[in-house]
């Protein structure tokens, strides 16, 4: 899929597609959107370069998750940086736990293509409704 135009409309549909492929953890055609020496700083892993250990990188993420879903939402666009919320729920496939997370991510395109992801992502237990403390 290929964002060289940049406008609202391409860029949710763009989004839409996303939300399918990762709900069928369709890794080829997740990074089949980026460059092949895209800049990846996800959470708290250590950053890397490429769409190989990209690719790497889904497959053992997946490679613990089932029924996964998620949900993208705009919220900036300015071209050619992209910004988006994401919540995503999935069970865990070793537990069987229910999960959810919520993340957050930039995306900077360049030839049509993702060269650059940034993105942090939070995850919990559904349901573990742990104290927080008072401020």
């Amino acid at each position: 899929m290929s964002l060289k135009d940049l406008t609202e409309a391409t860029v949710r549909g763009a989004l839409e597609e996303y939300e399918r492929l990762f709900s069928r953890l369709d890794v080829d055609g997740i990074v089949a959107g980026f460059a092949d020496d895209v800049r990846v700083r996800y959470s708290n892993y250590e950053p890397f370069t490429g769409k190989e250990r990209l690719k790497t990188f889904f497959t053992r993420r997946f490679a613990s998750m089932k029924d996964y879903r998620v949900a993208k939402r705009l919220e900036v666009l300015h071209p050619p940086c992209i910004a988006v919320s994401y919540t995503a729920e999935w069970i865990d496939s070793v537990t069987d736990a229910r999960m959810k997370g919520f993340g957050t991510e930039s995306l900077t395109v360049k030839d049509g293509l993702f060269n650059e992801w940034i993105a942090s992502f939070s995850v919990w237990r559904h349901g573990d409704l742990r104290k927080v403390p008072s401020a």
